[in-house]
Parts: C-alpha cells; structure tokens; sequence
C-alpha cells in the first residue's frame, strides 16, 4: 500500500461498500475499549501548549454550539478513513456530529475512503494526483488531487443512513477555458446550480448551497462548454458538533506535500479554516532513508517546512504531527530498529522547529521492535507496515487519552 505510483482512478459505490463492510461505523458512540494487554504505553503530547486552539474550539463548541474543524492529512496510515473515523467517532459523541467535512470528487486510491458516505463516480475524470506531481500550475486542492472533464463526468455522495446534512460547498477553479459544472445538493431538477467556470486568469473558487438539515445527496458533473476543474466538496451540519477531515494520500513520501504550490494550499487550508490539522506522514520515507536516498538532517528540514507552510497558512490553528508507528517493512526494504528511531527523531525536532506539537505512535506501541509483539497479538497486519483495525483502536484511544491530558494541563496554565 506504499508504493508510490499504483493509483486507481475511482472506486465504485459498490466495491467501497465492500471494503467496508463488517466495520461497524463509529461516529456516533464511543469505541469498544483498547485492548489493556496491548503493549506499549499512553505517552504525553509533546509541546502541548501548541493545540490551545483546537481545545479553545471545542470550548466554544461546547458552550456556544460551534462547529470545530479538524483536517487531517497523511498517506496509508490513515488509508480507509480508520484512524481518523475512530477519532471522529470520540470527538462527535462529546461535541456532535457536524458532518463528514472535505471529500474528494474521485478517489485518488482504492483505500481512499469516508466512513460517513459512499462516493461513486458514475462517469470518471481526468484524476492529477499529487503523488505524480502532474500538475505543472501546483494546484492539487486541499486533497492533493485535482479533477478535470470537459464533459460527461460525474460524481456523487450518497450520505450514510441517519447522517443529516445542511451544506455543501463545491471548490473548484476558474481558469480561460473553463467549462461548466453542474452542482446538485438535494433531489430534483430544482436542486441544481449551473456554474461557469470560465475566467480570464486561473483563481480558486468556492460555491455553497444550502439546505433543510437532512440525507441530502450531492451530485457534481462536467456540463460541457469547455474543461471543468474541481478539488472536492465539504459537507456539513448546523453544529454544534465536531468535523473530522480524512485525507489520505497512499503512497506519499512526506516531501510530496511541497510539491503543491504554496499559496494556493494556503489558501485551500484557509478557507477550510480549521481549529487543527493533524499530519500522518513518514511511513514511506522509511525506505527514502534506508536507500539512502536522504538523512536525518535532510528529512528534519523537508518536515519541518511542510509543518511551516501548515502554520504560515493557518496561524491560528492548532498543528499536531503523529510519529510513524513501528515498522517491519517499508515497500519491499527490510526496516531495522534504527531507522524507525531516526524518522521519529526527525520528526520531534521538526515539530519543535515549527512550533508544533508531537506525538509519539512508536512510544504508544512499545518502542522501537515491537511490531511483531502487535503482529502476534493481532493488533498489526502482515504485510509489516501497517495496523490492523484493533490496532489502530489502540492507538486512537491512547492519543485521545493523551489530547485529554494536554487539554486539563492547558486548562490549568491559563
């Protein structure tokens, strides 16, 4: 699931219900309890008082019936919307459930997923993903995918059974040759809005529709006129509540997120305006590492900018680096304790460097080693790189035990 480069073009509503089937959703009650056999340990987040935002945005969630927004990006570790739904399922049965947040028009992989919904792509686009670097403007959207059609493409989003939505914005670019795109959000010819994309110079858009709270579907399709260019939807409740973006980008080396143009991606993480952005990347550059293909120096740096260009982008918002759990294997290297421990190293002091909090993944399993403890208990998988299901309840309880933590000691520094 690594490897760089194996992209499927879309994943049918059908094969996704599928992938997913058997997995309980979890959105609106607490997780069964983490296994207390499992190995490893609950440690502390690290430069805590960096995440005071995204505590100050549930506060106000809380007293005020706001809506707090997490976004939430990584490569395979986060593939198939696992972790990042266990944490959604804690968040929104305190806060509320919000919605599903930002959503890709065509998934970028098979194991690109949100638990809340089933995406279908009926008719496919032309799918750049930021892996390839394809995009010569550097403009992948938020999702590190940008969706092009010059007509006859569709997309849509159909809501789990008891999910109730009220908005739904479509981000999208306007560029000379631009086409239209048509956009429902809701049932009926009525429920359409016709956009024209065409412009003289290439700008990013937004377009919101908003409806009565309910199972709304969201329909998004190349209406001819020119190519139609697009990055994904958002859709959300009223609030109060919690929204937890997935953005999974498989076979991401952690560099790749540089490779978008700066001011566009702060301008797509600005207008998704969240209270925290969560980074789960170095999974892959395992193998950069044992290849020698970067150092410990080089990687420090090509993190700690990507964590820059979050917090320049987003200055107000909290910023949070999950560190890579233990690994057996990365693509077909064999993976030995010493390179995990460098990657972890890397990341600290890069998350110190940009003023970001850090958490440890390897220490909440046990160090480095202790893959195959997780592996026997299973609690990892096989392919040795990746958490099972359980495994990945483990750690999301240990980090909000540990989010729990930093938020009662941020509470008593005040």
């Amino acid at each position: 699931m690594y490897a760089e480069g194996v992209v499927s073009r879309s994943i049918r509503f059908a094969s996704l219900a599928l992938a997913l089937a058997g997995v309980a959703s979890m959105a609106r009650a607490q997780p069964a309890p983490a296994r207390t056999d499992a190995p490893g340990a609950t440690p502390a987040i690290e430069g805590h008082r960096a995440l005071r935002p995204f505590f100050e945005a549930l506060a106000r969630t809380r007293d005020a019936g706001t809506i707090a927004r997490v976004t939430h990006l990584g490569d395979s570790s986060i593939g198939l919307d696992d972790l990042p739904h266990r944490l959604r399922g804690i968040y929104q049965s305190r806060y509320g459930d919000a919605g599903p947040g930002f959503v890709l028009l065509q998934a970028s992989s098979g194991s690109y997923a949100n638990r809340l919904l089933w995406l279908r792509t009926e008719a496919e686009w032309d799918l750049c993903f930021i892996i390839h670097r394809c995009a010569r403007d550097g403009r992948y959207g938020l999702g590190g995918v940008t969706v092009t059609s010059s007509g006859g493409a569709i997309s849509e989003i159909v809501l789990r059974p008891g999910r109730r939505i009220s908005r739904a914005e479509l981000w999208y670019a306007a560029h000379p040759g631009g086409g239209r795109i048509a956009f429902r959000f809701g049932r009926g010819e009525a429920a359409y809005e016709r956009l024209a994309t065409r412009a003289d110079v290439l700008e990013d858009r937004w377009h919101a529709i908003r409806r009565e709270p309910g199972q709304h579907t969201v329909r998004v399709s190349a209406d001819g006129g020119g190519i139609a260019r697009a990055y994904g939807v958002v859709l959300e409740g009223e609030g109060p509540g919690v929204v937890w973006d997935s953005i999974s980008m498989v076979g991401a080396f952690t560099p790749r997120m540089l490779a978008s143009d700066e001011a566009h991606f702060a301008g797509q993480l600005a207008h998704r305006d969240p209270a925290l952005v969560v980074l789960s990347f170095g999974g892959n550059d395992l193998r950069r590492l044992i290849g020698g293909v970067v150092d410990e120096p080089r990687f420090t740096g090509e993190t700690a900018e990507v964590l820059s260009r979050v917090r320049r982008a987003v200055p107000n918002a909290a910023c949070l680096l999950l560190g890579i759990t233990d690994h057996a294997q990365s693509g077909t290297a064999t993976v030995e304790r010493h390179h995990v421990e460098t990657i972890v190293r890397a990341q600290r002091a890069a998350a110190a460097r940009a003023g970001c909090a850090f958490w440890s993944s390897l220490e909440a399993m046990g160090g480095a080693g202790s893959f195959e403890e997780w592996q026997r208990l299973g609690l990892a998988s096989t392919d040795g790189k990746h958490l099972s299901p359980r495994g990945r309840e483990v750690i999301a309880r240990r980090l909000v035990a540990a989010l729990d933590h930093a938020e009662g000691a941020s509470r008593a520094s005040r």
